[in-house]
């Protein structure tokens, strides 16, 4: 079966943004999937083609009834030998009710409720559940990004292999900078393949100019030196918690240059062992 964690917990206490978390780590992530579909989406899953980075779901108080079921769930799973975390994240109360009221949001058993008496009512309906946790979280006195460095630090170590994935992507400058990027690359200085008649029309995936531009000796220098850079960053990012990144080179229209030296640069990369996406912008652009 695959690597399994079960979140739950109280209301407003953070499990989106930890689910958020097993996204950013590879894993199938489904939200407030009642108790006793666990064991039959896990079956679901398993007969269909996948990524191995596991399944992570939320199932909490908002399925309603169907939650009463929780623990035999949990006892159905241990009897089928499945290894699965539950994991519980918890906050204070007076904490909670500040963090609906901000949002002005009602808590899943809010109805005719003060927000105070709603929070009490879902912790005396989880108090048999958090008993049941392999791995409690408190993110009372946490931001979400310090709860993001908490789930990571403690799944990403976990993991084999380096959990990083890289996008690579090609732009045009005059069609905007991509706003997502974490490293922005200009090729702009390679001789230009739209100024030679039979190159103008095709991009950087077609070999005639895929080969024009890579047979500039810069070129080939520019992307061995990106790389070269781009590893020793990488190579760190697991001290910060970090496990995407978004690398864009961009030349004028996103055709031809930088469609050239992404598709070289990924290769390089995943040579080297990293999971590289590698994404052209501006191909289909006037």
């Amino acid at each position: 079966m695959p690597q399994l964690v079960i979140l739950t917990g109280m209301s407003g206490a953070g499990k989106s943004t930890a689910l958020r978390c097993f996204e950013d780590l590879g894993y199938f992530c489904i939200d407030n999937l009642p108790p006793t579909l666990i064991d039959t989406f896990l079956k679901l899953y398993n007969q269909a083609p996948r990524g191995d980075g596991g399944v992570a779901v939320v199932s909490d108080i908002r399925s309603g009834e169907l939650f009463t079921h929780f623990a035999a769930a949990i006892e159905h799973l241990q009897s089928q030998g499945i290894q699965f975390e539950l994991m519980f994240i918890d906050c204070d109360d007076d904490e909670l009710v500040n963090r609906f009221k901000a949002t002005r949001r009602k808590p899943p058993l809010g109805g005719d409720l003060r927000l105070e008496d709603a929070v009490a009512t879902e912790r005396r309906r989880l108090q048999p559940v958090s008993e049941l946790a392999t791995l409690r979280i408190d993110t009372s006195q946490l931001t979400p990004e310090q709860l993001r460095q908490r789930v990571l630090g403690v799944f990403a170590d976990s993991r084999e292999g380096s959990p990083l994935v890289v996008t690579l992507l090609s732009f045009g400058f005059k069609h905007g900078l991509p706003t997502d990027a974490d490293f922005v690359f200009d090729t702009r200085f390679l001789p230009n393949p739209f100024y030679i008649d039979e190159l103008r029309p095709l991009t950087g995936n077609d070999p005639l100019v895929f080969d024009y531009v890579m047979a500039e000796p810069d070129a080939v220098a520019y992307a061995e030196q990106l790389v070269a850079a781009l590893r020793i960053a990488f190579a760190r990012y697991p001290e910060v918690h970090k496990y995407t990144a978004l690398v864009a080179l961009g030349c004028t229209g996103g055709k031809h240059r930088s469609v050239s030296l992404v598709n070289y640069i990924g290769a390089m990369l995943k040579k080297a062992g990293v999971r590289v996406s590698v994404q052209h912008r501006d191909l289909d652009m006037p």
